[in-house]
């Protein structure tokens, strides 16, 4: 994993593929797994009550449910799934980038979602194991998303396996939601790339999930560690081409009190699954760094990682600067963060990527940012169990710590800060000048940095983390990482500002610029732009959400399109 590690990092100075490496985009993959005439039913919608606001939701630290008797139904979970991976609108817009041509065929057009991927290719599948009590009957059932519908690929309940691959906690309920990734999705375009894109698009997912719950006053508890060749063989999986990267346990209204299930029913053979389509691209490569790096993961068996161990690793304080001479600078209190008063499912309904259009005409207001930084830090609280795995009343610790490049923030001073969540303020670090070198350490053309105005990094200790938690610490990381970035999303939608994030920039040159302020084991992972955007561009959104009395998801105050995902190599719309 290390090795993996190493050659993402280094990757704007060697290329990670051994050969030269462009997509096919004529022999793309199909963006969804379809199973041809496996039964089911449409999903109803239930979203969350208007007067549960985004800001409640995406802050929310604790797991436990916060109103009585809270739980999942059919129509709630429906509304989760719609609103995360599901196709919220058609979207179109009117730009001079040539990587638009042709969105208005409806053959090639975008779909927006409520979840952040890298690339606009969510390589990710939703999988519901379905125990009794839920209404349904009892089997496994895949999320189809373009039908907002949930296809039966097996009869009978299976919640018992997936109890025992998480180590046999009997707390775990009998609902879950078991989220694989398929990687030829991502991988066509990314390459040897693509394992440490797609962990990111995890932890968006993830993240989606847990807002949406908080706002019911439903506590989720994301399992990233447990027996994941089990559930990958219970759901016919080739772990080579698709896996099990996260379960999630579904607390359900009207279940059984925790613990009180009784002893796990005996185990049965796992069902014979339904066949998908098979696979639409006519080649199908394979990477072998990425297929080792997962396969890694996949495949450890040491217990979970201690969470001391974990937030040691982590190393969330600061290092002096080099030379041992301590920035004299006095940290700046920043305002009272702006209101998120959108509803969750406005806010995803809005979400959206800005590329190319942030203005610096406009200042971005401190109390704004305030907003954006205090919602990014608390994504970072993805994993709600302390050691990834088993149940814990210690919370997990956070992995990533924030620093920003200030520019055009009306009330802040610009320069690079590292931005303290408990104190709320930006405490100065010694760096570069903003402008030009965040332009030349980008690797794209879509971007105008400069333009920006305010430039987050999501800073780790990559190699300690994976040293603490072996090789599935990079999974852990990076789903960490995306969650930040779903959480800065969902902020700026709600504000009406722009946001953008990316990958494609230059690894080292970040590193050593940032290193002699925060300590050279820490790396830059992720980029996140936010600001104000232009105002002249022609867009056309077309939602697929039909109004519900009272304002629903479909009717929302900054309605965005999505690029395409052809404009950006790296990117994550």
């Amino acid at each position: 994993m290390t090795r993996y590690l190493d050659a993402v990092l280094r990757r704007a100075s060697v290329p990670m593929e051994a050969e030269p490496f462009e997509p096919d985009w004529q022999d793309q993959p199909r963006s969804h797994k379809i199973y041809p005439g496996a039964p089911g039913f449409p999903l109803p919608d239930e979203v969350p009550p208007s007067a549960a606001p985004l800001e409640e939701a995406l802050l929310a630290r604790t797991p436990e449910p916060r109103a009585a008797g809270a739980g999942f139904t059919v129509p709630l979970l429906g509304g989760m799934l719609r609103h995360s991976y599901g196709w919220l609108s058609r979207r179109l817009q009117v730009t001079a980038d040539p990587g638009q041509g042709g969105r208005e065929a409806y053959a090639h057009a975008a779909w927006a979602r409520g979840s952040a991927a890298g690339g606009g290719l969510y390589p990710c599948e939703i999988y519901w194991v379905c125990g009794p009590g839920a209404g349904p009957l009892p089997g496994v059932y895949h999320y189809d998303q373009p039908a907002h519908a949930l296809r039966r690929l097996a009869a009978g309940d299976v919640s018992p396996q997936v109890r025992e691959a998480l180590g046999g906690v009997l707390t775990a309920g009998r609902q879950f939601l078991l989220v694989t990734v398929r990687f030829w999705q991502n991988a066509f375009k990314y390459g040897e790339f693509s394992y440490h894109c797609v962990t990111m698009d995890l932890g968006c997912l993830l993240r989606t999930w847990q807002t949406w719950a908080a706002a019911c006053g439903i506590g989720l508890r994301p399992r990233l560690w447990y027996d994941e060749p089990a559930l990958d063989r219970l759901l016919g999986l080739d772990p080579v081409t698709e896996s099990v990267l996260a379960v999630v346990p579904l607390p359900w209204r009207g279940a059984a009190e925790a613990g009180s299930d009784g002893p796990a029913p005996s185990r049965a053979p796992a069902p014979r699954m339904a066949a998908p389509l098979p696979e639409r691209s006519r080649t199908v490569l394979r990477f072998p760094a990425a297929e080792a790096a997962h396969l890694a993961a996949a495949y450890d068996t040491g217990p979970p990682p201690d969470p001391d161990a974990l937030a040691e690793a982590a190393g969330q304080e600061p290092d002096p600067p080099a030379g041992g001479q301590a920035d004299v600078s006095a940290p700046v209190p920043l305002p009272a963060p702006a209101r998120l008063g959108a509803g969750v499912a406005e806010a995803l309904a809005a979400r959206r990527s800005s590329f190319g259009r942030f203005s610096a005409h406009r200042p971005l207001s401190a109390a704004d940012l305030a907003a954006l930084l205090q919602a990014a830090a608390a994504g970072r609280h993805l994993r709600a169990d302390g050691d990834g795995g088993r149940v814990s009343s210690r919370p997990a610790p956070a992995l990533t710590r924030l620093a920003v490049f200030v520019q055009h923030v009306a009330g802040a001073p610009a320069g690079l800060h590292l931005y303290d969540s408990a104190a709320h303020v930006l405490v100065p670090l010694p760096g570069p000048a903003p402008h030009p070198f965040l332009q030349r350490s980008y690797t794209l053309n879509n971007y105008n940095l400069e333009q920006a105005a305010a430039v987050l990094f999501v800073l780790a200790r990559p190699h300690a983390v994976v040293a603490a938690a072996g090789p599935r610490g990079h999974r852990l990381l990076n789903a960490e990482a995306g969650a930040v970035a779903q959480a800065a999303y969902l902020a700026a939608a709600s504000l009406g500002t722009g946001c953008g994030a990316a990958l494609g920039f230059d690894y080292e040159a970040l590193h050593a610029a940032l290193a002699p302020a925060v300590g050279p084991d820490t790396w830059p992972l992720l980029l996140l732009m936010a600001g104000h955007e232009r105002c002249d561009r022609p867009r056309f959104d077309a939602p697929l959400v039909p109004n519900r009395p009272g304002g629903g998801p479909s009717h929302h105050p900054h309605p965005h399109p999505r690029p395409s995902p052809r404009t950006d190599r790296t990117g994550r719309p």
